[in-house]
């Protein structure tokens, strides 16, 4: 049988190993690993997402997987200051004296921090981050939900978390979301979070989906829902023209963070 040539070089078949194994890679980094210029590994980067191998973010890349998120620490680092703008924003929208939840995530985190000039809020959450970032305020009235906890992201999560979550119905649910598919399906990667997300959009009122584009470029295989369980979808950069049609359809109002 005749083999047909990688498609990759050496050194972009070592970029994928190293994104692999790291969750995230900044292409600063990878430049000094190779021994190259940072403006060869962003050629590098970007031939390989074209050929599906990896994804290409501002300023480095993670691996392409439909199966296991990246780690939280990765994640905190990915496009942390688009995700502290989202939050921050997002936090404008609500009101003093609302009633919230807050889901996991680290830019619902990020818009847990956002939170700090609110007075008198509710706030029932299965982020024991988000639980731990408003604790200090006397004025919020926090129920955290009881269950499993996950200690690689203070995700609490199962059967019990799930009961304490359709226990509440709120003016809004504020949730983050791993992939976002062209055709307008939500996505992430493990079912008790999928279950959880599910109750909380059922419960809440008004839904934020707070997403940073990369989350455009990620297919985790779980199926959260679709646009019109949304009603409000925060982002950092624009989207598709054939997107935001899918959008105005299900009644979904875009916000996008202006730079």
């Amino acid at each position: 049988m005749r083999l047909e040539p990688s498609p990759v070089s050496p050194r972009q078949d070592g970029i994928v190993r190293l994104v692999r194994s790291a969750g995230y890679m900044a292409n600063e980094d990878m430049a000094r690993h190779f021994g190259v210029a940072v403006q060869m590994i962003r050629r590098d980067v970007t031939q390989l997402a074209e050929l599906g191998l990896l994804c290409r973010h501002h300023g480095g890349a993670t691996p392409v997987s439909t199966v296991e998120n990246l780690d939280y620490d990765a994640r905190q680092i990915l496009n942390s200051a688009a995700k502290n703008a989202i939050g921050q924003y997002a936090a404008s929208l609500i009101p003093d004296r609302s009633s919230l939840f807050i889901n996991i995530g680290t830019t619902t985190e990020a818009f847990a921090r956002a939170l700090s000039s609110h007075r008198d809020l509710r706030i029932v959450t299965n982020n024991l981050h988000v639980a731990s970032l408003v604790s200090g305020r006397s004025d919020f009235h926090t129920v955290i939900a009881g269950g499993q906890l996950r200690p690689q992201d203070g995700a609490i999560l199962g059967a019990a978390a799930i009961e304490t979550l359709s226990s509440f119905h709120t003016e809004f649910g504020v949730i983050g979301i791993s992939g976002i598919e062209e055709d307008g399906t939500l996505l992430d990667f493990d079912l008790s979070e999928i279950q959880c997300a599910r109750t909380i959009i059922r419960n809440s009122r008004r839904v934020l989906l707070l997403a940073d584009h990369t989350k455009f470029n990620r297919r985790p295989m779980g199926r959260v829902g679709e646009l019109e369980d949304i009603d409000d979808l925060i982002t950092d950069r624009p989207v598709s023209e054939a997107f935001q049609r899918r959008l105005e359809q299900a009644g979904v109002t875009l916000h996008i963070l202006e730079k």
